[in-house]
């Protein structure tokens, strides 16, 4: 793989974008010619949190395709999406569990 672009975006005090794309060099990687990641962190009683990440990496028993991790949970939910939609569901993703947690009402399940 190559990296074409990487980024960490500070979005406020305590969160941040992280972003890498990267050039597949074979299919054996992902189903697309490229391979992303972004992942949504947050700052939380002294260390950084990854409260969502979305990446098109291969996952388990060799599936491949877009996939939502999110914390506190080992199940990925599949979808389709682009890399730029990704972006925007990640922060989504990302600050409803942030909000949820900070309520006391995430269960790694909503």
């Amino acid at each position: 793989m190559k990296l074409i672009f990487s980024s960490d975006k500070r979005l406020s005090e305590d969160t941040r974008m992280m972003k890498r794309l990267y050039r597949a060099e074979s299919s054996d990687y992902a189903t697309e010619s490229f391979i992303f990641a972004l992942q949504y962190l947050w700052f939380h009683e002294d260390k950084w949190l990854e409260l969502a990440r979305i990446d098109n990496y291969e996952h388990e028993k060799g599936r491949i395709g877009v996939h939502i991790h999110k914390f506190g949970t080992h199940f990925v939910e599949f979808r389709e999406m682009s890399f730029t939609e990704a972006e925007q569901f990640a922060l989504a993703v990302g600050e409803k569990i942030k909000q949820k947690i900070l309520l006391g009402d995430y269960d790694g399940k909503n």
